[in-house]
């Protein structure tokens, strides 16, 4: 069965039960009969080019690599905020830890070549697309699912433990590391910062700590946001688990692929996507 693009970005949708195209998210070169895609996480210009020789009917990336999704993935980020009130984070605390990460990510948009892989699909009449925030959904909930699977009296290396079952976790060559914390501490209440557009950084996880978080999981974090919250909090028992980038995006990308298939879409994978499958 053939699928059009439109029909592909609103399954990415109908799996998380929402009516809109997300912001970091869009179709770059349509297609009305897509019967093969190509499918990773960062999938650029070489990529396309790969894709055009080899036959594939889409390039479907899961990184925004240009266009719309580039330029506006700025108010993705309104999830950070988002997610901090939704533990207790008053509003004005939240809207400044994500601050610094909106205005970033604004710049960081602003004087990027969005046009640049885009531009070589459309001339190659490549058909490219990129699905960012819905497959973040799936592997935020997953994440969610272990946590409240755990006992109440749970601890944190009991959590890393459960997380490193999850099957992309398991066969990925990076770790769940433990980058604030120790294992025998009580896991206590756990925020899951994934599907906000990036990681929150320490500032972002300060405001977590300071209103009654115990535990934070971000997929990915920079060397120096880990130094600023273990200076800050390295004499507490709060914690920071982090994932691992690729194989936690992986985890929402082949339940897509999955639902893709289902639908009789041909998909094989690379760059990150197919971990654990």
């Amino acid at each position: 069965m053939a699928l059009s693009t439109e029909e592909i970005m609103q399954i990415s949708l109908d799996l998380v039960g929402w009516d809109e195209v997300p912001a970091d998210s869009g179709v770059h070169v349509p297609a009305d009969a897509v019967e093969t895609a190509l499918v990773g996480i960062d999938l650029e210009s070489p990529e396309i080019q790969l894709a055009e020789r080899e036959g594939y009917d889409l390039v479907l990336a899961h990184h925004p690599p240009g266009g719309d999704p580039r330029v506006n993935f700025a108010p993705v980020l309104e999830k950070q905020i988002e997610f901090m009130t939704a533990h207790g984070v008053p509003e004005e605390r939240a809207e400044e830890a994500a601050s610094g990460i909106i205005s970033g990510m604004e710049h960081a948009g602003h004087s990027a070549n969005y046009r640049h892989d885009p531009s070589i699909a459309e001339h190659l009449d490549q058909p490219y697309m990129n699905v960012h925030l819905a497959p973040d959904e799936l592997g935020r909930r997953r994440f969610r699912d272990v946590a409240d699977d755990l006992a109440d009296d749970a601890t944190v290396g009991e959590f890393a433990d459960a997380l490193g079952e999850i099957p992309e976790i398991e066969d990925a060559v990076t770790d769940v590391e433990l980058r604030l914390g120790e294992r025998e501490n009580d896991l206590g209440e756990v925020a899951i910062h994934h599907a906000a557009g990036t990681n929150g950084g320490s500032d972002v996880a300060s405001a977590y700590f300071d209103h009654g978080v115990d535990t934070v999981l971000y997929i990915h974090v920079g060397a120096g946001d880990t130094a600023e919250l273990q200076e800050e909090y390295g004499d507490t028992e709060k914690n920071l688990v982090v994932t691992g980038h690729i194989a936690s995006d992986a985890i929402g990308m082949n339940e897509f692929i999955d639902a893709l298939e289902a639908e009789g879409l041909e998909c094989d994978t690379v760059s990150g996507c197919g971990i654990g499958r």
